[in-house]
C-alpha cells in the first residue's frame, strides 16, 4: 500500500490504526468484514491453486 501511494510504511500503519479506532474495530479482518457488510467492497471468488 505504501509503495502504491508513494508514502511511508509508518504513515499507512498510522492511518490504519486511526481508522480501526474510529470504527471501533480491533484488526484488519474486522475491517474487511465491515467493508463487505457496508457494501464498500464486493466479495469475489478466489480460484484455488
Amino acid at each position: 500500500i505504501a509503495v502504491a501511494l508513494a508514502i511511508a510504511e509508518n504513515t499507512v500503519k498510522n492511518h490504519l490504526k486511526n481508522i480501526l479506532e474510529k470504527l471501533h474495530l480491533e484488526n484488519r479482518v474486522q475491517a474487511a468484514t465491515f467493508a463487505l457488510r457496508e457494501g464498500l467492497v464486493e466479495k469475489t471468488r478466489v480460484k484455488p491453486g
